[in-house]
Protein backbone atom coordinates (compact mmCIF):
# COMPACT_ATOMS: atom_id res chain seq x y z
CA UNK A 1 0.00 0.00 0.00
CA UNK A 2 1.25 3.47 -0.83
CA UNK A 3 2.61 5.56 2.02
CA UNK A 4 0.18 8.31 1.04
CA UNK A 5 -2.86 6.07 1.48
CA UNK A 6 -4.15 5.36 4.93
CA UNK A 7 -7.49 3.74 5.49
CA UNK A 8 -10.06 5.62 7.52
CA UNK A 9 -12.87 4.22 9.56
CA UNK A 10 -15.74 6.01 7.91
CA UNK A 11 -16.69 7.88 11.05
CA UNK A 12 -14.59 10.91 10.33
CA UNK A 13 -12.48 11.14 13.49
CA UNK A 14 -8.74 10.45 13.70
CA UNK A 15 -7.83 7.46 15.85
CA UNK A 16 -4.53 6.24 17.19
CA UNK A 17 -2.58 3.47 15.52
CA UNK A 18 -3.30 0.27 17.36
CA UNK A 19 -0.97 -2.71 17.68
CA UNK A 20 -2.11 -5.46 15.38
CA UNK A 21 -4.78 -3.33 13.77
CA UNK A 22 -3.14 -0.25 12.23
CA UNK A 23 -6.51 1.47 12.18
CA UNK A 24 -6.60 5.05 11.02
CA UNK A 25 -9.66 7.23 10.71
CA UNK A 26 -9.98 10.60 9.07
CA UNK A 27 -12.54 13.23 8.15
CA UNK A 28 -14.18 12.76 4.77
CA UNK A 29 -16.29 15.16 2.72
CA UNK A 30 -18.61 17.44 4.68
CA UNK A 31 -21.57 19.02 2.94
CA UNK A 32 -22.22 22.73 3.27
CA UNK A 33 -25.78 22.13 4.49
CA UNK A 34 -25.40 21.50 8.21
CA UNK A 35 -29.13 21.09 8.85
CA UNK A 36 -29.29 18.23 11.31
CA UNK A 37 -26.04 16.47 10.40
CA UNK A 38 -25.33 12.93 11.57
CA UNK A 39 -22.25 13.19 13.77
CA UNK A 40 -20.73 9.74 13.62
CA UNK A 41 -18.60 9.96 16.74
CA UNK A 42 -20.00 12.73 18.88
CA UNK A 43 -23.45 12.33 20.39
CA UNK A 44 -25.23 15.69 19.87
CA UNK A 45 -26.20 17.64 22.98
CA UNK A 46 -28.48 20.08 21.18
CA UNK A 47 -31.73 18.79 19.77
CA UNK A 48 -32.21 22.05 17.89
CA UNK A 49 -28.95 21.63 16.02
CA UNK A 50 -29.16 17.89 15.49
CA UNK A 51 -32.77 17.25 14.46
CA UNK A 52 -33.00 17.48 10.67
CA UNK A 53 -35.93 18.95 8.76
CA UNK A 54 -34.67 17.75 5.37
CA UNK A 55 -37.43 16.09 3.36
CA UNK A 56 -35.68 14.81 0.25
CA UNK A 57 -33.45 11.75 0.54
CA UNK A 58 -31.11 12.30 -2.41
CA UNK A 59 -29.38 8.98 -1.81
CA UNK A 60 -32.69 7.16 -2.21
CA UNK A 61 -33.29 9.10 -5.41
CA UNK A 62 -29.92 8.13 -6.89
CA UNK A 63 -30.34 4.44 -6.07
CA UNK A 64 -34.13 4.28 -6.74
CA UNK A 65 -34.73 2.82 -3.30
CA UNK A 66 -38.39 3.78 -3.19
CA UNK A 67 -39.03 1.73 -6.33
CA UNK A 68 -37.52 -1.27 -4.56
CA UNK A 69 -39.52 -0.64 -1.38
CA UNK A 70 -42.75 -1.12 -3.32
CA UNK A 71 -41.76 -4.77 -3.60
CA UNK A 72 -39.93 -5.39 -0.32
CA UNK A 73 -39.20 -3.64 2.98
CA UNK A 74 -36.93 -6.21 4.61
CA UNK A 75 -39.68 -7.91 6.62
CA UNK A 76 -38.53 -11.23 8.02
CA UNK A 77 -34.86 -10.54 7.27
CA UNK A 78 -32.27 -10.57 10.07
CA UNK A 79 -29.43 -8.08 9.81
CA UNK A 80 -26.52 -8.05 12.25
CA UNK A 81 -24.58 -4.85 12.95
CA UNK A 82 -21.01 -5.26 14.21
CA UNK A 83 -20.09 -1.78 15.41
CA UNK A 84 -19.89 0.62 18.36
CA UNK A 85 -23.28 -0.43 19.70
CA UNK A 86 -26.77 0.72 18.77
CA UNK A 87 -28.74 2.99 21.08
CA UNK A 88 -32.32 2.24 22.04
CA UNK A 89 -34.09 5.12 20.32
CA UNK A 90 -37.67 5.54 19.02
CA UNK A 91 -38.27 3.96 15.63
CA UNK A 92 -35.21 1.70 15.83
CA UNK A 93 -35.95 -1.78 17.16
CA UNK A 94 -32.78 -3.70 17.97
CA UNK A 95 -31.93 -6.94 19.71
CA UNK A 96 -28.70 -6.52 21.67
CA UNK A 97 -26.14 -9.30 22.01
CA UNK A 98 -24.15 -7.11 24.38
CA UNK A 99 -20.56 -5.85 24.22
CA UNK A 100 -17.58 -8.10 23.67
CA UNK A 101 -15.09 -8.45 26.48
CA UNK A 102 -13.53 -5.12 27.39
CA UNK A 103 -16.18 -2.88 25.85
CA UNK A 104 -18.49 -0.93 28.12
CA UNK A 105 -22.24 -1.28 28.13
CA UNK A 106 -22.70 2.44 27.51
CA UNK A 107 -23.04 4.00 24.07
CA UNK A 108 -19.98 6.24 23.70
CA UNK A 109 -20.07 6.65 19.92
CA UNK A 110 -22.95 7.38 17.58
CA UNK A 111 -21.40 5.44 14.70
CA UNK A 112 -23.25 2.16 15.21
CA UNK A 113 -26.61 3.86 15.71
CA UNK A 114 -26.30 5.84 12.48
CA UNK A 115 -25.30 2.68 10.60
CA UNK A 116 -28.32 0.83 12.01
CA UNK A 117 -30.59 3.75 11.09
CA UNK A 118 -29.40 3.74 7.50
CA UNK A 119 -30.13 0.01 7.26
CA UNK A 120 -33.46 -0.29 9.05
CA UNK A 121 -34.38 2.99 10.69
CA UNK A 122 -37.73 4.71 10.12
CA UNK A 123 -36.28 6.15 6.91
CA UNK A 124 -33.75 3.40 6.28
CA UNK A 125 -33.41 1.29 3.17
CA UNK A 126 -35.06 -1.78 4.74
CA UNK A 127 -37.26 -0.31 7.51
CA UNK A 128 -38.92 -3.63 8.41
CA UNK A 129 -35.74 -5.69 8.74
CA UNK A 130 -34.89 -7.11 12.18
CA UNK A 131 -31.69 -5.66 13.63
CA UNK A 132 -29.30 -7.44 15.97
CA UNK A 133 -26.21 -5.61 17.23
CA UNK A 134 -23.00 -6.62 18.87
CA UNK A 135 -20.76 -3.90 20.30
CA UNK A 136 -17.05 -4.45 19.58
CA UNK A 137 -15.52 -1.11 20.59
CA UNK A 138 -16.32 2.08 22.49
CA UNK A 139 -14.88 5.00 20.52
CA UNK A 140 -12.47 5.84 17.73
CA UNK A 141 -10.31 7.80 20.14
CA UNK A 142 -10.75 5.46 23.05
CA UNK A 143 -9.20 6.54 26.35
CA UNK A 144 -7.78 3.24 27.52
CA UNK A 145 -6.80 4.82 30.86
CA UNK A 146 -10.52 5.22 31.49
CA UNK A 147 -11.26 1.66 30.48
CA UNK A 148 -12.55 2.52 27.00
CA UNK A 149 -12.03 -0.17 24.37
CA UNK A 150 -10.53 0.82 21.00
CA UNK A 151 -11.26 -0.97 17.75
CA UNK A 152 -8.91 -3.83 16.86
CA UNK A 153 -9.09 -6.80 14.53
CA UNK A 154 -9.37 -9.00 17.62
CA UNK A 155 -12.48 -7.08 18.69
CA UNK A 156 -14.12 -7.73 15.31
CA UNK A 157 -13.24 -11.42 15.65
CA UNK A 158 -14.91 -11.49 19.08
CA UNK A 159 -18.00 -9.87 17.59
CA UNK A 160 -18.19 -12.42 14.77
CA UNK A 161 -17.78 -15.28 17.24
CA UNK A 162 -20.70 -13.86 19.19
CA UNK A 163 -22.85 -13.85 16.04
CA UNK A 164 -21.93 -17.44 15.24
CA UNK A 165 -23.42 -18.51 18.56
CA UNK A 166 -26.88 -17.18 17.66
CA UNK A 167 -29.32 -19.92 16.58
CA UNK A 168 -30.70 -19.48 13.10
CA UNK A 169 -27.88 -17.22 11.95
CA UNK A 170 -28.30 -14.06 9.93
CA UNK A 171 -29.23 -13.07 6.41
CA UNK A 172 -26.96 -10.01 6.23
CA UNK A 173 -24.04 -8.97 8.44
CA UNK A 174 -22.87 -5.35 8.27
CA UNK A 175 -19.31 -4.52 9.36
CA UNK A 176 -18.79 -0.82 8.65
CA UNK A 177 -15.31 -1.02 10.13
CA UNK A 178 -11.79 -1.34 8.76
CA UNK A 179 -8.29 -2.30 9.82
CA UNK A 180 -5.26 -2.13 7.57
CA UNK A 181 -3.21 -5.09 8.73
CA UNK A 182 -4.19 -8.62 7.73
CA UNK A 183 -5.02 -10.89 10.65
CA UNK A 184 -5.30 -14.67 10.14
CA UNK A 185 -7.76 -14.88 13.03
CA UNK A 186 -10.00 -12.27 11.41
CA UNK A 187 -9.77 -13.98 8.03
CA UNK A 188 -10.76 -17.29 9.61
CA UNK A 189 -13.68 -15.70 11.50
CA UNK A 190 -14.96 -14.06 8.32
CA UNK A 191 -14.68 -17.34 6.42
CA UNK A 192 -16.74 -19.11 9.08
CA UNK A 193 -19.35 -16.36 8.92
CA UNK A 194 -19.55 -16.50 5.12
CA UNK A 195 -19.93 -20.29 5.33
CA UNK A 196 -23.20 -19.85 7.25
CA UNK A 197 -24.81 -18.38 4.13
CA UNK A 198 -24.94 -14.82 5.39
CA UNK A 199 -24.13 -11.93 3.04
CA UNK A 200 -21.22 -10.16 4.75
CA UNK A 201 -20.84 -6.47 3.88
CA UNK A 202 -17.90 -4.23 4.84
CA UNK A 203 -16.58 -0.76 4.07
CA UNK A 204 -13.88 -0.59 1.39
CA UNK A 205 -11.86 2.23 3.02
CA UNK A 206 -11.70 6.01 3.25
CA UNK A 207 -8.74 8.17 2.37
CA UNK A 208 -7.25 10.15 5.20
CA UNK A 209 -7.75 13.79 4.27
CA UNK A 210 -4.70 15.98 4.71
CA UNK A 211 -5.40 19.71 4.62
CA UNK A 212 -2.03 20.27 2.96
CA UNK A 213 -2.29 17.45 0.45
CA UNK A 214 -5.34 17.32 -1.79
CA UNK A 215 -3.73 15.12 -4.45
CA UNK A 216 -6.12 12.42 -5.67
CA UNK A 217 -5.00 8.88 -4.97
CA UNK A 218 -3.95 6.82 -7.95
CA UNK A 219 -5.59 3.49 -8.56
CA UNK A 220 -2.89 1.20 -9.87
CA UNK A 221 -1.80 -2.37 -9.32
CA UNK A 222 0.95 -1.12 -7.03
CA UNK A 223 -1.32 1.26 -5.17
CA UNK A 224 -4.08 -1.03 -3.89
CA UNK A 225 -5.08 -0.27 -0.31
CA UNK A 226 -5.23 -3.03 2.27
CA UNK A 227 -8.62 -2.92 3.96
CA UNK A 228 -9.94 -5.69 6.18
CA UNK A 229 -12.35 -7.42 6.43
CA UNK A 230 -13.45 -5.93 3.08
CA UNK A 231 -10.56 -7.58 1.21
CA UNK A 232 -11.28 -11.09 2.45
CA UNK A 233 -13.00 -13.63 0.15
CA UNK A 234 -16.77 -13.68 0.24
CA UNK A 235 -17.14 -10.15 1.63
CA UNK A 236 -19.05 -7.48 -0.30
CA UNK A 237 -16.69 -4.48 -0.24
CA UNK A 238 -18.58 -1.20 -0.58
CA UNK A 239 -17.10 2.21 -1.34
CA UNK A 240 -18.64 5.67 -1.19
CA UNK A 241 -19.38 7.98 -4.09
CA UNK A 242 -19.16 11.79 -3.71
CA UNK A 243 -21.90 14.08 -5.04
CA UNK A 244 -21.75 16.34 -8.10
CA UNK A 245 -19.57 13.93 -10.10
CA UNK A 246 -16.56 14.74 -7.93
CA UNK A 247 -13.63 12.35 -8.09
CA UNK A 248 -13.87 9.58 -5.49
CA UNK A 249 -10.07 9.56 -5.41
CA UNK A 250 -10.27 12.60 -3.14
CA UNK A 251 -12.20 10.73 -0.46
CA UNK A 252 -11.72 6.96 -0.65
CA UNK A 253 -8.78 4.67 -1.23
CA UNK A 254 -8.31 2.66 -4.42
CA UNK A 255 -9.29 -0.88 -3.59
CA UNK A 256 -9.11 -3.60 -6.21
CA UNK A 257 -11.50 -5.69 -4.11
CA UNK A 258 -14.27 -3.09 -4.26
CA UNK A 259 -17.53 -4.71 -5.36
CA UNK A 260 -20.02 -1.83 -5.59
CA UNK A 261 -20.42 1.85 -4.72
CA UNK A 262 -23.16 3.93 -3.12
CA UNK A 263 -23.69 7.69 -2.64
CA UNK A 264 -23.69 8.79 0.99
CA UNK A 265 -24.16 12.56 1.23
CA UNK A 266 -27.81 13.30 1.92
CA UNK A 267 -29.08 10.02 3.38
CA UNK A 268 -31.42 10.15 6.37
CA UNK A 269 -30.68 8.26 9.58
CA UNK A 270 -31.07 8.65 13.33
CA UNK A 271 -28.44 9.49 15.94
CA UNK A 272 -27.83 8.08 19.40
CA UNK A 273 -30.23 10.62 20.91
CA UNK A 274 -33.03 9.47 18.64
CA UNK A 275 -32.89 12.60 16.51
CA UNK A 276 -33.45 12.48 12.78
CA UNK A 277 -30.23 13.42 10.99
CA UNK A 278 -28.76 13.69 7.52
CA UNK A 279 -25.38 12.26 6.53
CA UNK A 280 -22.86 14.83 5.31
CA UNK A 281 -19.78 12.68 4.71
CA UNK A 282 -18.46 10.68 1.78
CA UNK A 283 -18.03 7.70 4.05
CA UNK A 284 -17.69 4.03 3.23
CA UNK A 285 -19.36 3.10 6.53
CA UNK A 286 -22.55 4.78 5.40
CA UNK A 287 -22.25 3.21 1.94
CA UNK A 288 -21.86 -0.28 3.41
CA UNK A 289 -24.93 0.27 5.59
CA UNK A 290 -27.03 1.38 2.61
CA UNK A 291 -25.98 -1.64 0.56
CA UNK A 292 -26.72 -3.93 3.51
CA UNK A 293 -30.23 -2.51 3.43
CA UNK A 294 -30.55 -3.23 -0.30
CA UNK A 295 -29.39 -6.79 0.28
CA UNK A 296 -32.06 -7.16 2.97
CA UNK A 297 -34.64 -6.15 0.37
CA UNK A 298 -33.19 -8.69 -2.06
CA UNK A 299 -33.29 -11.41 0.59
CA UNK A 300 -37.00 -10.81 1.19
CA UNK A 301 -37.70 -10.66 -2.54
CA UNK A 302 -35.71 -13.83 -3.35
CA UNK A 303 -35.81 -15.90 -0.14
CA UNK A 304 -34.56 -19.13 -1.73
CA UNK A 305 -31.48 -17.71 -3.37
CA UNK A 306 -27.95 -18.05 -2.03
CA UNK A 307 -25.80 -15.16 -0.88
CA UNK A 308 -23.84 -15.44 -4.14
CA UNK A 309 -27.02 -15.14 -6.18
CA UNK A 310 -28.14 -12.03 -4.31
CA UNK A 311 -24.73 -10.41 -4.76
CA UNK A 312 -24.84 -11.26 -8.48
CA UNK A 313 -28.15 -9.41 -8.77
CA UNK A 314 -26.63 -6.46 -6.93
CA UNK A 315 -23.57 -6.30 -9.18
CA UNK A 316 -25.26 -6.90 -12.52
CA UNK A 317 -27.87 -4.16 -12.11
CA UNK A 318 -25.64 -1.21 -11.23
CA UNK A 319 -25.84 2.23 -12.79
CA UNK A 320 -22.97 1.44 -15.16
CA UNK A 321 -24.51 -1.81 -16.33
CA UNK A 322 -22.74 -4.30 -14.09
CA UNK A 323 -19.42 -6.06 -14.21
CA UNK A 324 -17.35 -6.05 -17.40
CA UNK A 325 -16.85 -9.29 -19.27
CA UNK A 326 -13.37 -9.61 -17.77
CA UNK A 327 -14.02 -9.33 -14.01
CA UNK A 328 -10.32 -9.54 -13.19
CA UNK A 329 -10.06 -5.82 -13.77
CA UNK A 330 -12.51 -4.01 -11.52
CA UNK A 331 -12.68 -0.27 -11.13
CA UNK A 332 -10.82 0.40 -7.83
CA UNK A 333 -13.14 3.35 -7.16
CA UNK A 334 -16.58 1.93 -7.91
CA UNK A 335 -16.24 -1.82 -8.53
CA UNK A 336 -19.21 -2.95 -10.62
CA UNK A 337 -20.78 0.51 -10.27
CA UNK A 338 -23.36 2.44 -8.27
CA UNK A 339 -26.07 0.23 -6.77
CA UNK A 340 -29.55 0.52 -8.26
CA UNK A 341 -32.01 -0.99 -5.79
CA UNK A 342 -35.05 -0.81 -8.05
CA UNK A 343 -33.35 -2.65 -10.89
CA UNK A 344 -31.82 -5.22 -8.54
CA UNK A 345 -35.29 -6.28 -7.40
CA UNK A 346 -37.02 -6.15 -10.77
CA UNK A 347 -34.51 -7.11 -13.49
CA UNK A 348 -35.12 -10.59 -14.89
CA UNK A 349 -31.89 -12.42 -14.08
CA UNK A 350 -31.24 -16.08 -13.41
CA UNK A 351 -27.97 -16.35 -11.52
CA UNK A 352 -26.71 -19.83 -10.73
CA UNK A 353 -26.30 -21.04 -7.16
CA UNK A 354 -22.71 -19.83 -7.20
CA UNK A 355 -23.69 -16.41 -8.50
CA UNK A 356 -22.69 -16.94 -12.12
CA UNK A 357 -25.06 -15.47 -14.67
CA UNK A 358 -24.68 -17.49 -17.86
CA UNK A 359 -24.67 -15.64 -21.16
CA UNK A 360 -26.36 -17.29 -24.13
CA UNK A 361 -24.75 -17.81 -27.55
CA UNK A 362 -26.61 -18.64 -30.78
CA UNK A 363 -26.22 -22.34 -31.63
CA UNK A 364 -27.38 -24.58 -34.47
CA UNK A 365 -29.34 -27.65 -33.40
CA UNK A 366 -30.35 -30.04 -36.19
CA UNK A 367 -33.34 -31.29 -34.18
CA UNK A 368 -34.73 -27.81 -33.80
CA UNK A 369 -34.40 -26.76 -37.46
CA UNK A 370 -37.45 -26.45 -39.70
CA UNK A 371 -37.65 -28.99 -42.56
CA UNK A 372 -36.24 -27.77 -45.88
CA UNK A 373 -38.63 -26.09 -48.28
CA UNK A 374 -39.92 -28.34 -51.07
CA UNK A 375 -37.88 -28.17 -54.24
CA UNK A 376 -39.55 -26.23 -57.05
CA UNK A 377 -40.26 -28.25 -60.20
CA UNK A 378 -39.21 -26.73 -63.51
CA UNK A 379 -42.10 -27.56 -65.87
CA UNK A 380 -40.01 -26.90 -68.96
CA UNK A 381 -36.84 -28.63 -67.96
CA UNK A 382 -35.46 -31.88 -69.44
CA UNK A 383 -35.90 -34.82 -68.76
CA UNK A 384 -38.55 -33.96 -66.19
CA UNK A 385 -40.51 -31.96 -68.73
CA UNK A 386 -40.67 -34.95 -71.11
CA UNK A 387 -41.99 -37.24 -68.37
CA UNK A 388 -44.49 -34.65 -67.28
CA UNK A 389 -45.88 -33.95 -70.74
CA UNK A 390 -45.98 -37.67 -71.55
CA UNK A 391 -48.03 -38.24 -68.44
CA UNK A 392 -50.39 -35.41 -69.26
CA UNK A 393 -50.85 -36.69 -72.82
CA UNK A 394 -51.59 -40.24 -71.65
CA UNK A 395 -54.09 -38.89 -69.17
CA UNK A 396 -55.84 -36.83 -71.87
CA UNK A 397 -56.14 -39.82 -74.19
CA UNK A 398 -57.61 -41.94 -71.41
CA UNK A 399 -60.18 -39.26 -70.60
CA UNK A 400 -61.14 -38.98 -74.27
CA UNK A 401 -61.61 -42.75 -74.54
CA UNK A 402 -63.95 -42.75 -71.54
CA UNK A 403 -66.03 -39.97 -73.08
CA UNK A 404 -66.34 -41.69 -76.52
CA UNK A 405 -67.23 -45.14 -75.16
CA UNK A 406 -71.05 -44.54 -74.97
CA UNK A 407 -71.11 -43.39 -78.58
CA UNK A 408 -69.34 -46.51 -79.75
CA UNK A 409 -71.90 -48.74 -77.94
CA UNK A 410 -74.89 -47.04 -79.71
CA UNK A 411 -73.59 -47.97 -83.11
Amino acid sequence: MSGRLRVALASGVVAAVLPGAALLAAPAHAAEDEDGPCGSEQIPTSERLADSTTKDNVVFDRMHVEDAQRLATGRGVRVAVVDSGVADVPGLTVQHLGPVAGASGAILSGHGTIVAGLIAGPEGVAPDASLVDVKVYDKDEADTSQGEKPLTSGAIVAGIDRLLEVPGGFDVVNISLAVTRPDPALEDAVARLVATGAVVVASAGNKEVDAEDTTPSEGTEDNDADVFPADYPGVVAVTALPPDDASPALYVVPNADTDVAAPTVGAISVNANGQRCGTTDVATSWAAAEVSGVLALLRQRFPRETAAQLVARLEQTTESGGLPADTRFRDPWTGAGVVQAGDALTRELRPGRKGVIETTQPTVDADSQAPPAPERVDLFGTPRAMLLWSGLGAGALLALAVMLRPLVRRR
